[in-house]
């Protein structure tokens, strides 16, 4: 069994958990932003328009017109704003790969096969203790688990 160094090990496949959160986050946040951009250049919804008078002889207008066009200030910021996001999540992404990396070299060092697969259902599939024990009876025919004995074998794994 493999004992946590100064919390640096449990700190790790906590701060996975939340990089996994984080970039479901920005992938959400780009993807409405793409939704508005296909708005913008394939419908009218980008199109703006105002009814302005042609002028006044006296007090009487000369009539109106309606006046549309495309907002081509909003629609270039959004872009920019896409690009920006879209490259902030590339980076994001890339540490992400890292840390999984860190994480998967932390979860093999483990001596316990059994616990290697609870780490990885918990941590690496993003499963809740539920799915990570039905997982596990999948995989072990032989033995019960339950989501209250896969919590209590990490938490024992970080004593």
């Amino acid at each position: 069994m493999v004992k946590e160094r100064d919390g640096v090990d449990k700190k790790m496949l906590q701060q996975y958990s939340d990089a996994l959160v984080r970039i479901k986050y920005l992938r959400g946040t780009i993807e409405k932003l793409n939704n508005k951009i296909e708005k913008l250049e394939h419908t009218d919804y980008g199109l703006v328009g105002d009814t302005v008078s042609k002028g006044k002889r006296g007090k009487k207008p000369l009539g109106t017109a309606r006046v549309t066009g495309f907002p081509v200030p909003e629609y270039e910021e959004t872009k920019y704003q896409l690009k920006v996001r879209k490259e902030l999540l590339c980076r994001q992404e890339e540490n992400l790969l890292q840390l999984t990396n860190e994480v998967e070299e932390y979860i093999a060092s483990i001596c316990d096969i059994e616990m290697q697969n609870i780490l990885t259902l918990y941590y690496i599939e993003d499963m809740t203790w539920v799915q990570v024990a039905h997982r596990m009876n999948e995989l072990y025919k032989n033995k019960n688990y339950t989501m209250e004995n896969c919590r209590k074998k990490h938490e024992r794994l970080f004593l």
